[in-house]
């Protein structure tokens, strides 16, 4: 009987009822001069809407106070989502912005993150659809990108700590309005060391950049032309060799793909499939080629072949990696084998 007497509450309580809880969150300008938007569900007796609250400081800890001082609730960040940063400030570290959220413990770990090009209001003026849930729209507008193959995974915490890795250089979702001011994705954003370089590539390019760095979704898909008629293919499976020496590492990729859209047919037969293996080996290669070389202007090691030459030749791994990278010759040399033409064989 004398037990519950002795037994004591939670004494680190947090009630959502006395928080505005974030779920998407943004920054944009420079150290010294920082602007921070943070968005949070507000019910009333008819619907729920989003509340967007600006806070302006000279570092992310300093607009979060600013911040604070504007609403009626304490802002709370344990259901943060999704985290924009506008391109311009990208350029700078980008892990000054990111280092608030290693500090407390409440704050999630798990959000993804997004490069956005332009300004970020437009991104925290919300439609009606996504009113009731922007932080989880944007949350599951970057996980379809994965889950296509266009985007290489990332969250808070793996970004950054790779931001940390000297050997492999980060990649981030590239975002921006349409002319119907909904967010599509642009492509990938590349990093060398902790910032954005300016140099990005196309969402085809993506798939390709996963394909590279064996980072597969749920779906991959390359569609192009042959002969006039489009022709669609599906990833199957991909393996991988690295050949190193002190100025080369050649990368040879075996692919394995499925058609899903070849309209000329005629698949069974053998001379059919074999031209199509030859015309897909010849564009896939060419086409790899151009995303590394795009990797080496950038000096963005995005599929983290310093890691590789560390681990197995640590005699030619260079500490300024990403210098040595963009002057390596990198080859990719490609077999494409198709092993499903249909749904019947």
């Amino acid at each position: 009987m004398l037990v519950p007497l002795l037994l004591v509450g939670c004494w680190d309580e947090r009630l959502y009822k006395n928080s505005s809880v974030v779920s998407l969150t943004g920054f944009e300008g420079e150290i010294g001069d920082v602007t921070a938007y943070y968005a949070y569900p507000q019910a009333t007796t008819e619907e729920m809407k989003m509340i967007v609250i600006v806070g302006q400081g000279m570092s992310p800890r300093d607009v979060r106070q600013n911040a604070d001082l504007k609403v009626e609730q304490i802002l709370d960040l344990s259901e943060l989502s999704t985290v924009l940063i506008s391109e311009k400030t990208a350029k700078d570290d980008i892990y000054e912005y990111l280092d608030v959220y290693f500090r407390d413990s409440f704050n999630p770990i798990t959000p993804k993150l997004a490069i956005i090009q332009g300004d970020l209001k437009p991104f925290f003026d919300f439609t009606e659809e996504m009113q009731s849930s922007t932080g989880e729209f944007y949350n599951r507008f970057i996980t379809s990108l994965e889950e296509n193959s266009m985007v290489i995974p990332y969250t808070l915490q793996t970004a950054g700590s790779l931001l940390f890795e000297q050997a492999q250089d980060l990649s981030l979702p590239y975002i921006k309005m349409d002319e119907e001011d909904r967010p599509i994705g642009n492509g990938v954003a590349l990093f060398s060391g902790r910032s954005f370089t300016g140099e990005t590539l196309s969402a085809d390019q993506g798939v390709l950049l996963n394909i590279l760095n064996k980072s597969l979704g749920h779906v991959a898909r390359i569609t192009t032309l042959y002969e006039g008629s489009p022709f669609s293919v599906r990833i199957n499976k991909v393996k991988r060799n690295f050949t190193i020496s002190e100025s080369e590492i050649e990368i040879a990729l075996k692919i394995e793909v499925v058609v899903t859209e070849f309209p000329q047919d005629h698949l069974k037969e053998k001379q059919i499939r074999t031209d199509l293996e030859q015309f897909l080996t010849k564009k896939m290669e060419k086409d790899m080629n151009e995303v590394i070389e795009k990797l080496q202007k950038a000096k963005s090691d995005a599929i983290g072949l310093g890691r590789r030459v560390r681990a197995f030749h640590p005699s030619l791994y260079k500490e300024d990696w990403s210098e040595h990278f963009s002057t390596l010759k990198i080859p990719v040399k490609v077999e494409v084998e198709i092993v499903k033409s249909g749904i019947l064989y």
